[in-house]
């Protein structure tokens, strides 16, 4: 086994949740630098797994979950979490009428996300978190009040957060698939309690 240079940097630890197939983990094994440490994959409702089974079978179970985000506690000290929280309360797929934003079904998953962030001891230096370009005009009613949910209650948690529309077929990919990526910093790293309100 080739051992690695003492000048070399350690990868960075990753946690992914929401990990459908293992997109975000394949372009980060192929960027090189990083180690997926967990990931969890479930679908609710669902007696057969399908998007676990393929992750799986492509990338082995070690460090892999597949239940109820809701239940699960706490995850491994990381570097990176990312993830790309379920999409169709936002999705061109569902009717305006229908899309339900953050307090629908899956559009409430968003939550499990921060809710393992505030637990944290060690809070994650980076998030990189993904969904369709919907999410920017969501909920009908009152177009943006998501994301703008989402990115204060990062702010709180101390992060500091950029966001972009990215095209895949801009990047070589042979399909139009608009999403938004929301990259987040954490201002103060290794900070433990949350930001406190302004007053």
């Amino acid at each position: 086994m080739t051992k690695r240079p003492s000048n070399a940097k350690a990868p960075k630890r990753v946690v992914e949740l929401f990990a459908g197939v293992g997109g975000f983990r394949l372009g980060l094994e192929r960027a090189g630098g990083f180690r997926v440490v967990y990931s969890n994959q479930w679908e609710p409702g669902r007696k057969r797994q399908h998007a676990a089974e393929i992750y799986t079978a492509r990338f082995g179970e070690a460090h892999f979950d597949n239940k109820d985000i809701a239940t699960v506690e706490e995850v491994p000290e990381c570097d990176v979490l990312v993830g790309g929280f379920p999409c169709q309360d936002y999705s061109v797929a569902s009717t305006l009428k229908n899309s339900r934003g953050l307090v629908g079904k899956k559009g409430v998953l968003w939550w499990q996300i921060h809710r393992l962030l505030s637990k944290a001891k060690v809070p994650p230096a980076y998030l990189v978190l993904e969904n369709v370009d919907r999410l920017l005009g969501s909920p009908v009613g009152q177009r943006g009040r998501d994301l703008a949910v989402m990115l204060r209650s990062l702010d709180l948690l101390g992060y500091a957060v950029e966001w972009r529309v990215i095209n895949a077929a801009e990047h070589g990919m042979p399909q139009r698939r608009r999403r938004v990526f929301r990259s987040d910093t954490s201002a103060e790293p290794r900070c433990t309690k949350p930001r406190a309100r302004p007053t």
